[in-house]
């Protein structure tokens, strides 16, 4: 019986290199043909837009198999499996990208991976390819697990929004209180400034009063000094 995973493949996206392949003992020319066309077309096309976790799942020219894509978080690699079962499911599919990224990093190196020439890594990756294919041989091991994982990728990314959001009303809060401050000081400026002029408002109606009174006290004088007996 032949296992869903038939092709594993780790290229380089500057040069479209394809540093190494693997595929299940099982797999025929006929289907090895299959997958490298198709790996070889995507290269060509998606390489020059491939950013930072980047996937892509495409249908494998004459065959029933899929190619699923994923880059590294450097967007300097594309890893692939080749998937003969039409039923695979794909977060498996990106768990197994993922595994065979790590382990091409960790064994090979950054440096290593990023100056190799086309297919040279492909012994050196072999048996580590092989554990991967025969490991995801059975979705159902790997797909309770993704599923958590996924789960708690969610869990974490709504804890970081929520976090966001706290900070932001913190911000809000501080905004409000700096805001809050500043109007009470502004008030006290204010009532500072309408005591002052209340102040010299009264002194202002006391000179006019005085005056008031100094005049008519004049007038009155005035006219009464003629009737005032000598």
């Amino acid at each position: 019986m032949s296992e869903p995973i038939a092709f594993l493949a780790v290229s380089r996206v500057s040069d479209q290199a394809v540093l190494a392949s693997c595929f299940d003992k099982a797999a025929l020319n006929e289907e090895k043909s299959s997958f490298e066309k198709t790996f070889a077309s995507m290269l060509e096309l998606r390489a020059p837009t491939v950013y930072p976790d980047w996937k892509d799942v495409c249908k494998c020219e004459g065959s029933d198999g899929k190619l699923y894509a994923y880059a590294d978080s450097q967007g300097s690699l594309i890893v692939v499996p080749g998937v003969r079962d039409k039923e695979y499911p794909e977060r498996v599919a990106q768990q197994l990208l993922k595994d065979l990224t790590d382990k091409a990093k960790s064994s090979q190196g950054d440096d290593l991976l990023a100056a190799a020439r086309a297919g040279s890594l492909s012994k050196p990756l072999r048996s580590a390819m092989r554990e991967l294919m025969q490991s995801y041989a059975f979705a159902g091991s790997h797909d309770k697990t993704t599923e958590v994982k996924e789960k708690v990728d969610q869990l974490n990314g709504i804890m970081q929004s929520n976090v966001k959001r706290i900070l932001e009303t913190h911000a809000t809060l501080d905004q409000l209180q700096n805001n809050s401050q500043s109007m009470s000081a502004q008030a006290n400026q204010f009532l500072k400034q309408s005591v002052d002029l209340r102040r010299q408002v009264q002194i202002r109606n006391f000179k006019v009063k005085a005056i008031c009174a100094v005049c008519v006290l004049s007038l009155v004088a005035y006219f009464a000094l003629p009737l005032i007996p000598s």
